[in-house]
């Protein structure tokens, strides 16, 4: 190798080795960066030049981002906090109207930020809006429509429901010879407002001539005042000689009357009643499908990646439904910043999509995020040996310098 040959590749190695360090300096300082995919830079040969006398390779670096490494996924304690699972990037944009070019990230730890229009709306710690598909005023969600900004407060106080159904089941004692009081709590239509009652419909069992095996249930409703009235609808129950119930076989519907002059349709499932002997009469279940008037307790996501919202009611109902999305060759997206990337043809066909079940190959953990992929040990051990090498090339690069210098003195 001439000393020229010599020069132009040592230059080039302390140059490769320069990058590979500048990489792991980043991966570096990056340890503890949410979301963060390390950078792999691997050394390739390449062609230095080609003279009468032979081909001269050179080095340079070609970097590999790891997308497909999972990252540990810790706990936050925060409900609007996501961890993947898996395979799959959160869908963001910087602009509320989605007018900016769409990023892809795996950052999960959230924050919030006031749109457009003045409501709040959950963004990535970068404040670029998280996209999801809104769910109707069923809670269902509908992939097919546009991607929006998830809106943290668009829940409103959750109107009261008027109690239509009623699953009870007790055992009643046989050969009993008195009456046994039940009661489950209804609730009454709600007013304008969306507020609503408690009331209590009592069922009293009454027994039919010993052996007949029949009794006659009763219904009275006591108000939230305490008063109670007497319903003139009857029930005619009958069991089998095995104790299970038998008759009647459509279920016995109730008319409730509330204070306010409305009244509800109860229909009563009493299939699960038993009559045994030997034992007291006892309840076993009992389920209504009413519940009063709630306001908004707190807002999360569920292992779905769905955006729950919990009422002091008890109930909740979807609000919004997170967007996934994957590529064919992940690795090739561009690179963002801000551990966020942007979409490349060579990264693949997008595909959209959400996680159904929790068997999925994808999965959402909710209050985590998932750190950095970087490894400290690693990376350490890979800079003493690139300082070494670049050292190294330095020494030729110093030595190929030092013959050109006493070349050119000779006369």
């Amino acid at each position: 190798m001439s000393v020229f040959a010599a020069l132009h590749t040592s230059a080039q190695g302390m140059a490769t080795q320069s990058h590979v360090m500048e990489r792991i300096s980043g991966n570096v300082s990056n340890v503890n960066t949410v979301g963060y995919k390390s950078f792999d830079a691997h050394l390739q040969d390449t062609v230095n030049h080609v003279t009468t006398t032979g081909t001269f390779v050179g080095v340079n670096s070609v970097d590999i981002r790891r997308m497909d490494q999972q990252g540990i996924i810790t706990s936050t304690g925060d409900g609007l906090d996501m961890a993947i699972n898996g395979n799959g990037f959160f869908v963001t944009n910087p602009k509320f109207d989605l007018s900016d070019t769409t990023l892809y990230t795996r950052n999960g730890a959230t924050s919030t930020r006031l749109g457009d229009d003045g409501n709040t709306y959950l963004t990535t710690s970068a404040g670029d809006f998280i996209l999801g598909w809104a769910a109707d005023e069923e809670g269902l969600v509908d992939t097919t429509q546009p991607l929006v900004p998830i809106q943290i407060d668009s829940a409103e106080p959750l109107a009261g429901l008027a109690t239509d159904e009623i699953t009870f089941s007790a055992n009643v004692e046989a050969n009993s010879t008195q009456d046994h009081n039940f009661e489950v709590r209804v609730w009454s239509n709600p007013d304008a407002e969306g507020n609503n009652d408690p009331y209590a419909l009592v069922m009293t069992w009454s027994p039919g001539q010993i052996g007949s095996n029949m009794w006659t249930v009763s219904y009275s409703v006591r108000g939230p005042d305490g008063t109670t009235t007497t319903l003139p609808e009857t029930t005619d129950v009958t069991f089998s000689g095995h104790a299970q119930y038998q008759t009647p076989e459509e279920n016995p519907v109730v008319t409730v009357p509330f204070a306010d002059g409305t009244s509800s349709d109860i229909t009563i499932d009493l299939t699960g009643m038993t009559q045994f002997g030997g034992t007291d009469s006892f309840e076993t279940y009992q389920k209504a499908n009413g519940y009063s008037d709630g306001f908004v307790s707190s807002v999360q996501f569920d292992r779905f990646g769905q955006l729950m919202t919990n009422y002091s009611n008890g109930q909740n109902r979807v609000q919004y439904q997170v967007a996934l999305a994957d590529f064919t060759a992940p690795q090739n997206l561009e690179d963002a910043g801000k551990t966020a990337f942007t979409y490349r043809a060579e990264a693949g066909e997008l595909n959209l999509f959400r996680i159904d079940d929790l068997f999925d190959s994808t999965a959402i953990l909710p209050a985590a995020v998932e750190t950095s992929t970087v490894d400290l040990a690693d990376e350490f051990a890979l800079l003493i040996t690139t300082q070494r090498a670049y050292s190294t090339s330095a020494t030729v690069y110093r030595t190929s310098d030092e013959m050109l210098r006493t070349a050119t003195q000779l006369k």
